[in-house]
């Protein structure tokens, strides 16, 4: 189909226009009815250029509708965190503007054509289109949207009911005056990117419909209000039918409540639902009630009568292939993998979502908070780095926004207010306060009175039912949590707000509303790369103090894109992967399951955490915790395992209400460490039978030393050329191990480096990485001090010492055989000089061995990867990995794979007896990894990570914590690796046959 675009007047730059959008019917609830619907889903004619008015339309070619038009081979999508990509010249965005021109033809089916004629209308929708568009029919002018993840729709009767085909055209621009309020802290990318629908309204059709399904827990009570309104805002007399319930009711024009008696009640624990029936003269609608009560009771948040724990995390739309567009099937595995590790809450950020994700929410049992399509956060920070430099432009104090922040308000909340799941509103993200955010936070209150309004940047609480904070460290939660803020605190509040452009109220200040109201992290426990560390911590806190009702985990998806980097290799790309000059890099990739949707070890580090009940396994006993709100833990089983998770018993669980805690007594260790898990006993939503609900282990660490103790030297060390010999092992001249029995090792010696984390990173705040660098911790250099061989032991001391610095270590290394296996004993001592803020990644040894020993066997905490202050879900046992298995490809490279208290280790090839042994008496922690810290170090993709033919296997003896620091908190202080003596010991063996 070749055609002419329509041409836009040089006075009319519809896209810079305020307020925004034109020609739109008012907001509604997305209904699922029985009135016809067309899809105009598919390959729609695309044409590319970079003017707004048209003018430079490029050639057709095809595109996916809906998809984004970054991704199908048009521009480049670009990522920043904060600061806009253009110019920040309010309400003005460049002449050079990416833009799409969208057609197709339409034709409504024949059978619309009496529906039209007893007085129906034809709509039509568009579900996500970014940033703004306008559209034509046959070249007449339909309106302009506003709003990208908001529902538009626009009656097109007249324009589509003439004999057809009609040409549809949809000119979408990539920067608009939207654009100002939709600086989400995701990927710039544009295009038609929900679907798009015709649909069949007749008259007296249910345009919009408004349900409240309440429950008394006083009662077990339920009672259905009900408003059903037509296309002009007239009250309708509609049907209601409950059929599980056996209600059937007339309800007049302005509608009413039914009181349906006894119901099972909604909650994220039960998501019980009744299906329930509309019915107009003209159409029916079928909706799913959930019948529950939400409100705020003092400083506690309550859901049918009882206090909430929050188990969130944050989720974005995110795909590695179409982006921001949502493959059903992503939403189902979203709910389920959320399920599955004892996430009980979600919040949109920071939009709504697209609306079967809220039905399958309501379906599956999660708690959500809805949050509009808002965020200004270049308005406060700039790319000069400067605070506060769009103080008095910023939306939330402007007036030219407040009509479209309003109907934006207006609009997300009404679409989605039938939804159970939905209990809390969010109006926005990062945008800071003033009188239109005030504003919206009324409209929504007038929308919808049956949910408490929260909006993180009324930082006071003056404004919002509920008070949230993003990255509070421990000390200061734990302040809100005992009503008791420091001077400290109160002037970080003064200083947040002042970095908004807002003037504190010293009132206020002194004596905050947020403290006699629910407290909730909006945003914490960054999970960016390896991380986030202290959930335990911070879940202590909310099991402590009654008005702290947890959080969500910053976030849930790395949002990587598939692509290729100039080697040609298989990569998530990131922020600067797509030519882009201003970006953000990894900074994207911050979840807690990659960009493929794998689950990292941070998710199962918050299963652990955020499991319903809580798991204490000591010696001889488990002390179990009931931590639901509604439910026992009849649903449960217990199993006990003593013999390193080889076979399990079963354990009687006690009937525990909620909120209640027994103690179970266990066997007797047969090993050195005892495990008991809880298990479901059927399907439950996407949640299967045998699913582990939570484990946990005790580990009698003497035992465990006696066990595996090393023995004691016997074979005395010798001189064999240049070097050492001692048992199976060979030392060169320099003291350092070269050969183990048949195996050639490499690269063996003390280390103090480990690749940075992300929360390690240049960019935190905090920067260890570049400090480190700074001192060249990852390029250490060794110098030879003594070696002498004394009393059946070869003892080694040597410097570490850091170029252009005083600074480094002090090493003593002793070497002793039993003439099997060699024992090493390693002292390190860091220079007593060291800088006291300047923690140590690492202490530890590290050696290569040959490339074919790739598999590993290990006694000691696994599955997943454990680091000083994250590893929660990690038990004691006997576990097998192949050496590939044990790595985690993280988006961006950066230490991973440490599995902690290793006991025990071989580290295998296919060939038969080919090994190398581990003996660690006192538990260490071991990662085993085809390539060097290096490696991880030099590469800026997983997928460009390159084998190096050796297999490198690194014990440490102590690890600094990972943290928050990319956005949030440091370790905590007991997490801190301070440059401190320390001491440890393993032994090496090769065993052969």
């Amino acid at each position: 189909m070749t055609t002419a675009a329509p041409t836009t007047p040089a006075h009319d730059r519809w896209w810079e226009a305020l307020p925004a959008g034109r020609g739109r019917l008012r907001g509604r609830a997305h209904l699922t009815s029985d009135a016809p619907v067309l899809s105009l889903d598919g390959t729609w004619d695309f044409r590319h250029g970079m003017r707004a008015d048209g003018s430079d339309l490029g050639t057709v070619s095809p595109i996916t509708v809906p998809g984004l038009w970054q991704l199908q081979g048009h521009g480049a999508p670009q990522y920043t965190n904060i600061v806009y990509p253009i110019p920040r010249d309010v309400p003005h965005v460049p002449d050079e503007n990416p833009t799409g021109h969208y057609s197709r033809l339409i034709e409504t089916p024949e059978e619309w054509s009496a529906t039209v004629a007893d007085g129906g209308r034809v709509l039509l929708r568009l579900q996500g289109v970014d940033s703004a568009a306008k559209i034509w029919i046959d070249g007449a002018v339909v309106g302009v949207t506003a709003g990208s993840r908001l529902t538009q729709e626009f009656d097109v009767t007249d324009l589509v009911t003439a004999e057809g085909p009609h040409l549809l055209e949809v000119r979408v621009v990539q920067w608009s005056a939207n654009t100002y309020l939709e600086d989400q802290d995701m990927w710039w990318a544009s295009g038609i990117f929900r679907s798009v629908d015709l649909l069949l309204r007749p008259a007296g059709g249910i345009h919009d419909l408004v349900t409240h399904a309440d429950f008394d827990p006083a009662s077990g009570t339920g009672s259905l209000a009900v408003r059903a309104c037509g296309i002009s805002g007239e009250g309708l007399p509609v049907r209601v039918e409950i059929p599980e319930l056996e209600i059937a009711a007339d309800l007049p024009a302005e509608g009413g409540v039914l009181e349906v008696g006894a119901v099972e009640p909604w909650s994220a624990e039960t998501p019980a639902l009744y299906d329930v029936r509309v019915a107009s003269a003209a159409e029916t609608v079928r909706l799913r009630a959930g019948f529950r009560r939400v409100e705020v009771d003092g400083d506690i948040f309550r859901v049918n009568g009882e206090r909430i724990v929050f188990r969130g995390v944050n989720r974005h739309e995110a795909d590695p292939v179409v982006g921001r567009t949502q493959h059903p099937d992503n939403q189902d595995l979203d709910v389920a993998l959320m399920k599955r590790h004892n996430i009980n809450a979600v919040r949109t950020s920071h939009y709504p979502p697209h609306q079967r994700f809220l039905d399958v929410c309501d379906e599956a049992g999660l708690y959500v908070i809805c949050e509009g399509d808002f965020e200004a956060h270049g308005f406060h920070l700039d790319i000069t780095g400067e605070d506060a430099t769009g103080a008095a432009e910023r939306p939330a104090a402007s007036e030219l926004f407040r009509q479209s922040l309003i109907e934006r308000t207006d609009r997300f909340v009404r679409r989605d207010l039938n939804h159970p799941s939905i209990v809390l509103w969010s109006i926005g993200n990062e945008a800071s306060t003033g009188p239109v955010t005030d504003a919206m936070i009324e409209r929504v209150r007038a929308v919808d009175p049956t949910r408490p309004v929260i909006y993180e940047q009324d930082y006071l609480a003056e404004h919002v039912d509920v008070f949230s904070l993003m990255y509070p460290t421990h000390a200061e939660s734990e302040e809100i949590g005992r009503k008791d803020l420091s001077d400290a605190t109160r002037a970080k509040l003064r200083a947040m707000l002042e970095h908004l452009g807002v003037t504190p109220d010293e009132e206020l200040l002194a004596d905050p509303p947020a403290l006699t109201k629910p407290f909730l992290w909006i945003e914490y426990a960054h999970a960016m790369g390896n991380g986030a560390g202290s959930l335990k911590e911070y879940m202590d806190l909310v099991h402590r103090y009654p008005s702290l009702h947890g959080g969500f985990i910053w976030e849930w998806i790395d949002h990587g894109l598939s692509t290729r980097d100039a080697e040609g290799n298989e990569i998530f790309g990131y922020g600067g992967d797509f030519g882009e000059r201003l970006h953000d890099a990894n900074f994207v990739a911050d979840g807690l399951v990659l960009p493929d949707r794998t689950p990292s070890p941070a998710l199962q580090d918050a299963a652990h955490h955020y499991s319903p009940v809580g798991l204490e396994v000591s010696h001889g006993a488990a002390r179990v915790t009931n931590r639901y709100a509604f439910r026992d833990l009849a649903h449960l089983r217990a199993e006990v395992s003593v013999d390193d998770q080889r076979s399990w018993t079963p354990l009687t669980l006690p009937e525990l209400a909620p909120g209640g805690s027994a103690e179970i007594p266990l066997p007797a260790l047969a090993d050195g460490a005892v495990t008991v898990r809880l298990l479901t006993r059927e399907a439950e939503g996407p949640v299967p039978a045998g699913h582990v609900v939570v484990a946990a282990s005790h580990v009698d660490a003497g035992r465990l030393a006696e066990q595996f103790a090393l023995p004691a030297p016997g074979a005395a060390p010798t001189p064999e050329g240049r070097g050492w010999r001692i048992g199976p092992a060979e030392l060169d001249d320099l003291g350092r191990l070269v050969r183990l029995g048949t195996l050639d090792i490499a690269d063996a010696g003390v280390d103090l480096w480990r690749a940075p984390v992300d929360n390690e990173r240049a960019f935190t705040h905090v920067a260890l990485e570049t400090r480190w660098r700074r001192i060249g911790l990852d390029a250490a250099r060794s110098r030879l001090v003594s070696i002498a061989a004394r009393d059946g032991v070869l003892e080694v001391t040597r410097r570490l010492g850091l170029d252009g610095t005083a600074l480094g270590a002090d090493v003593r290394e002793r070497y002793s055989s039993d003439g099997t296996a060699l024992v090493l004993e390693v002292e390190v001592t860091p220079s007593a000089s060291w800088p006291e803020d300047l923690p140590l990644p690492r202490v530890g040894w590290t050696l290569s061995a040959p490339g074919d020993l790739d598999m590993v066997g290990y006694l000691g905490f696994g599955p997943h990867e454990s680091y000083p202050d994250t590893g929660g879900g990690t038990t004691f046992g006997a576990w097998a990995a192949t050496v590939d298995d044990l790595q985690v490809p993280y988006v961006l490279p950066q230490e991973n794979g440490n599995r902690a208290g290793v006991v025990s280790a071989h580290v295998r090839g296919e060939a038969p007896g080919r090994g190398l042994h581990l003996r660690m008496p006192e538990g260490l922690g071991l990662a085993v990894r085809p390539w060097s810290s290096a490696e991880l170090d030099r590469r800026a993709h997983d997928g460009a990570l390159r084998p190096d033919g050796r297999t490198w296997v690194t014990v440490s003896a102590a690890l600094h914590g990972v943290g928050s620091a990319a956005c949030g908190p440091v370790p905590l202080p007991q997490y801190v690796l301070g440059a401190r003596p320390v001491s440890f010991r393993l032994a090496l063996s090769a065993p052969e046959g």
